[in-house]
This record gives C-alpha cells, structure tokens and sequence, in this order.
C-alpha cells in the first residue's frame, strides 16, 4: 500500500514539478567539474553521550570534541491535532581535526522548526492534506511523549481512523563562528537559512554564506530523486568565484556524503571540513518528534 501512495504522490509531483529544484540531469551537469577533481568520503557519524555534540569522521578530518552547551524546544499544535511544529533551538561547539595536525574550532546556533500535518484517507490508501487551521496553544510535554505517532513516521503510516501524519516542512537557520588554527589563526562566520518542503521536500536556501570579511563563499542548494526509493538527496554547493570548492549530500536515513576539491590549500579544506562538519550537527538537532 506504501508503495502506492508514493507511486501515486510521485506521479502528481511529476506533473507540476517542485518548486526551486533542479532535474538529476542538470545538477549532474553542474556537479561534473568537482567530481572530476575532488575527493570523495563517505561520513561515518557517532551518537555521543548526554550534552555531547555527535562525532563525524570522513577523509583526513575527525570531530575531537563537541559539546552542547543549551537545548530548548517548544511543541504546538492546532486545536484539532491535525497539525503540529516543534521548534528546537540548539546551540554546540565542536572542534575539528585533520590527521593529527591543526584544528578547527566551531561555535554555532541551529534553529529547526518541523510542521507535522494529518493527512486524510480520501480513497483506500490514496490520502490528501495537508489539512489544519486553528489557533495554536502549547502542548503538554507528557502527552507529546506518549504520541510514538510523531516520533516516527512508519510508525503511523496507517492508524484505526485512516490517518497519517506526515512530515510537510522543516525549517533550519544555522549561525556558526569557525576560527581555524595554525600560525595566522582565521575566522569564518557560516550563515545559512534554509527550508525543506513540498511532498518530496524540495530544499530552498533563502540565504547562505561562508566568509572571512574578504572572501565570499556562496551555499547553493540542489534536491535530486535518483535513490531507489525515489526518496530526495540534499545538496550543499560551497561556491567561490563561479568554482564549486566542495560539496555536502545528506538524506534522510541515508550516509552523508562530502565532495572536496583536490588542489585547494590545507587550511580551506579545513575551514570547509568543519563548516560542512557544522551543517552535519545541526541537522542531527532537527527535532524527529
């Protein structure tokens, strides 16, 4: 029935084409010079224990430290329930190493937001939402607890009253300082504000830069389906000069994965490694319930 409905969602998606989102075939074309010159790591990532950042290795470059120093979250809801946000404000710091040698420090904010919507069972499974309206009121913290549905989408794909309640937006802005070591230390300021929505979230960066006050490196965003699911790959083109120095894939339920130019010097790779290390963090505050 899964299957199906995704068929079917697939199908009508097709037709109008989400908005803001390149074809596999074009980001392919425009991704064809970094592959072509660029090292490839897959990320390999670590939960860590109560208050601690996550660890992420891949290539030369390992987090050796992370901590997280304020968590806050606040969950409403319509006055029907058919739908819900939770935003999470999570602020971390993380040091980055390459192989033994200089580090990155990283201090950064991340505000997720998530919007959950009921979907409704028009026709045996074929659902249609999202639906919702309502004044907003703050839920309480122990009955969110005992509604699994939220946390985990299969979970709910198909309940007694032929609902789903499904993920429909997410909201990310991220603030992050990196200061990367050596003899003449160098401070970046990594700003990103970004959405992921539509029914095969589409992802949208409203604005994003990584600079040092001279140079100016531009984020551009690219959602392709070539997974075998169909499910959406999220891309983070790190751009310079019309050059795409470095590049970040994620997905959900999926292993990251991070482009780097060969030729560029040391300590850019570093300050790309812990920024795109920084975007890895926030992402994994993105709140799942």
């Amino acid at each position: 029935m899964r299957a199906a409905i995704v068929l079917v969602i697939t199908a009508l998606v097709a037709c109008v084409g989400p908005s803001g989102v390149e074809s596999p075939k074009s980001a392919t074309a425009n991704d064809a010079d970094l592959r072509a010159h660029a090292d490839r790591w897959e990320v390999l990532e670590r939960k860590s224990g109560s208050g601690k950042a996550r660890e992420f290795q891949f290539g030369d470059y390992a987090t050796v430290a992370g901590e997280i120093s304020a968590h806050s979250g606040k969950t409403t809801r319509t006055h029907l329930a058919l739908e819900k946000r939770r935003r999470v404000v999570t602020s971390y710091s993380l040091v980055l190493q390459r192989a033994g040698a200089d580090t990155a420090n990283v201090q950064a904010t991340q505000t997720a937001e998530v919007t959950w919507h009921t979907l409704l069972e028009f026709l045996p499974g074929l659902y249609i939402g999202p639906v919702g309206g309502g004044v907003e009121y703050s839920s309480d913290p122990e009955e969110d607890e005992e509604e699994a549905c939220w946390e985990d989408d299969d979970a709910c794909w198909d309940d007694d009253d032929g609902h789903k309640r499904v993920k429909s937006s997410i909201d990310e802005q991220l603030a992050a300082t990196i200061v990367v070591g050596g003899d003449a230390a160098a401070s970046w300021r990594l700003a990103l504000d970004a959405n992921r929505s539509g029914v095969l979230f589409g992802l949208e960066v409203r604005s994003a830069s990584l600079t040092d006050g001279q140079r100016m490196i531009t984020v551009t965003p690219t959602t392709t389906f070539e997974r075998a699911d169909r499910g959406p790959t999220w891309t983070y083109r790190f751009v310079e000069g019309g050059t795409t120095l470095a590049a970040l894939e994620f997905a959900d339920r999926t292993q990251s994965v991070v482009w780097m130019r060969q030729e560029l010097p040391q300590d850019t790779k570093l300050m790309l490694a812990a920024a795109m290390t920084a975007i890895l963090q926030g992402q994994a505050t993105t709140p799942q319930k």
